[in-house]
């Protein structure tokens, strides 16, 4: 049972923000521009805020969030020790970005336990939650966006443009494709290593780049576009029967 009626999940990640609506406890629409947001309409009885950015950045965002809905109730979420029967593998847990504590609790509640949980954006981060609801713990590695920038601002040589990114058979015969596909056989080595280990396991994803990862490794999962959303409503949903 929904908390609040009219929910807003504020989703600050590294490079962009996503608004996620929710009514009656059901999804109604997610975006990530903030004009599109405005032009809504949709007045929240409470925004539930996630941000993995600094405090200063998060700050700007939040003043930002209130100045708009100034009569909605605000809950900040923050990673904890446990949150909706879920036990964080940190010993110090607030040092868990909070997307990640979302997408094991949402995880965990809407796809059980034994279940690995793959979101791929800037970065790819893999988490493990079991049966007795205990986050296990995971990984974290650079996206492929992340990795093929780290390539071009540390080299002098290594220079493309858009036009040159096309896709061809055998061995890349271009800077471009080098660098591209090289990233790309690097991120699919990692996950099919956490495969091996992992295998047993039901596979959620999530994230621009998640999917196309695991259907080129043949690994069967679900995806799931609004699981830190998800987590960010079981999480600020309970925050909030604890108050009253």
């Amino acid at each position: 049972m929904s908390v609040v009626d009219k929910l807003l999940v504020v989703d600050v990640g590294n490079t962009s923000i996503k608004y996620t609506a929710f009514e009656g406890g059901r999804v109604l629409w997610q975006v990530r521009d903030h004009e599109i947001l405005i032009k809504r309409h949709f007045l929240p009885d409470a925004i539930y805020f996630a941000s993995v950015r600094s405090q200063d950045a998060s700050v700007m965002v939040l003043q930002e969030m209130q100045s708009y809905y100034p009569n909605s109730q605000l809950v900040r979420l923050e990673s904890t020790a446990q949150a909706c029967g879920v036990v964080c593998a940190y010993d110090e847990p607030w040092r868990l970005g909070i997307d990640r504590w979302l997408t094991v609790v949402a995880g965990f509640h809407h796809y059980g336990g034994n279940t690995v949980i793959i979101d791929a954006g800037t970065a790819i981060k893999v988490d493990v939650v079991n049966e007795q609801a205990r986050h296990l713990g995971g990984y974290i590695v650079p996206g492929l966006m992340m990795m093929e920038n780290a390539l071009l601002a540390n080299t002098a040589k290594i220079r493309y443009d858009a036009s040159e990114q096309k896709v061809g058979d055998g061995l890349p015969n271009s800077t471009a494709r080098a660098v591209n596909e090289g990233c790309h056989q690097m991120a699919l080595g990692f996950l099919e290593r956490v495969y091996r280990s992992y295998h047993d396991h039901r596979w959620v994803v999530t994230g621009g780049d998640a999917q196309e990862l695991l259907h080129a490794l043949g690994v069967k999962a679900e995806c799931d576009p609004h699981l830190v959303a998800l987590g960010a409503k079981l999480v600020g949903d309970e925050m909030i029967r604890k108050r009253v």
